[in-house]
């Protein structure tokens, strides 16, 4: 989950008309054949629509689950689990590892939260083709030579 103050890059973020990717590690009870996966990145059609794949490539596993890590850039509901349900494959694990230019640090744990920090932030800002906030200018890191002594 990404949380942030700015609505409006909350909105380029979500809206589906920028097609920010989506990407996340699936596990599946069963095997995708190259057939499916062709099928899943030419699209196949849901209950509501048209729905496809931009990327999916196996990640490992054995015995009867296999990972996968693909990229779609929609997000309607429950989409990816669709996608496999629509091959009689059961999605039995779910994660999103990236969304737009933010990846899941691999050290965060369930449960944990982590602050993007300045230069993330600003990164994300540009690649949103925004100009930083006011305020995040004016919180601005001081520079060395400008830096006050720390009071004990």
């Amino acid at each position: 989950m990404v949380f942030t103050t700015d609505g409006e890059l909350a909105n380029q973020l979500m809206h589906p008309r920028f097609e920010v990717e989506r990407e996340y590690a699936v596990r599946v009870l069963g095997e995708l054949t190259e057939d499916m996966i062709a099928q899943l990145l030419s699209g196949v059609e849901l209950d509501d629509g048209p729905a496809q794949l931009q990327s999916c490539f196996a990640a490992g596993g054995e015995g009867a689950n296999r990972w996968y890590r693909v990229v779609i850039k929609e997000g309607r509901k429950r989409e990816v689990r669709r996608l496999f349900e629509h091959f009689g494959l059961t999605v039995s694990r779910l994660t999103r590892i990236r969304f737009g230019p933010i990846a899941l640090p691999p050290q965060l744990r369930r449960g944990q939260k982590m602050e993007l920090d300045d230069d993330l932030v600003a990164r994300v800002m540009e690649w949103a083709g925004m100009a930083p906030s006011p305020r995040r200018q004016m919180r601005g890191v001081p520079d060395k030579h400008t830096r006050k002594p720390r009071m004990r």
